[in-house]
């Protein structure tokens, strides 16, 4: 959990520096190739790691267990709605777990939080030093879920990653009286990430994220628009991306 939270922080830092040369999204090298590797169609989706914060005037920030729960669930909803609204997709249900498969999974969550976020910083943050791995997106995270494989039959899984930032009704008057003074005072922010992993080998097929300083992800209309805009971008059977 301690990893999980320490990753998501990072997520929302890394998403703040956003240059011109970062992309837009992600896409596996081979499925750039001639011809492109076929993209997974048989889906799965984990659960949603998403923390909701409330920012203190003094700019602490809190976790709202409530908060959190209601936002994981609208996206849970979401991304349901959506996928099954592709028809070249098919999404398979996550089966009961034994304690060990909850701990293998948890474990490869985790670890999804690491290399999430170091994809996104190379690819957005990283500057020219890193164009390369922009141009050959290659990050794997292993044949850890092949137990997922085998119980459900889906060949990939989608995970999310993501943070909102809510702000209290002080820290929103201290934002007023900085602005009148020159003083920048940061507002909330929310951010969802999304990537579809290959549960043959762990490669990380596809990213993609949303923020915004204006949407709440406790608000299904404002979660669907994010969500919209990230899926937009998921390739279809071909590996190409259509944008919808």
């Amino acid at each position: 959990m301690i990893r999980a939270l320490f990753a998501a922080g990072l997520l929302a830092l890394v998403l703040c520096v956003r240059p011109a040369l970062g992309a837009d999204f992600n896409l596996h090298y081979t499925l750039l190739e001639d011809p492109p590797r076929p993209f997974p169609t048989r889906l799965v989706l984990l659960p949603p790691q998403v923390t909701v914060k409330e920012i203190s005037a003094g700019g602490v920030a809190d976790l709202v267990p409530e908060w959190t729960a209601q936002a994981n669930a609208n996206i849970q909803e979401g991304l349901q709605a959506i996928i099954a609204g592709r028809p070249e997709f098919t999404l398979l249900p996550l089966p009961a777990f034994s304690p060990e498969e909850n701990e293998r999974l948890d474990q490869y969550l985790a670890a999804y939080m690491v290399v999430g976020v170091a994809a996104h910083w190379a690819t957005s943050a990283g500057g020219s030093a890193w164009a390369h791995k922009r141009e050959h997106f290659d990050y794997t995270l292993g044949e850890g879920l092949a137990f997922l494989r085998e119980k459900t039959g889906a060949d990939a899984a989608v995970m999310v990653i993501g943070e909102d930032y809510v702000s209290t009704s002080g820290r929103k008057a201290a934002m007023v009286v900085g602005a009148l003074f020159g003083a920048g005072i940061g507002s909330g922010e929310s951010v969802i990430s999304i990537g579809v992993v290959d549960l043959n080998n762990g490669d990380l097929l596809w990213m993609h994220h949303s923020q915004s300083v204006s949407k709440d992800l406790k608000d299904e209309a404002s979660v669907q628009e994010m969500l919209g805009e990230i899926l937009a971008t998921l390739p279809g059977r071909d590996g190409k991306v259509v944008l919808r």
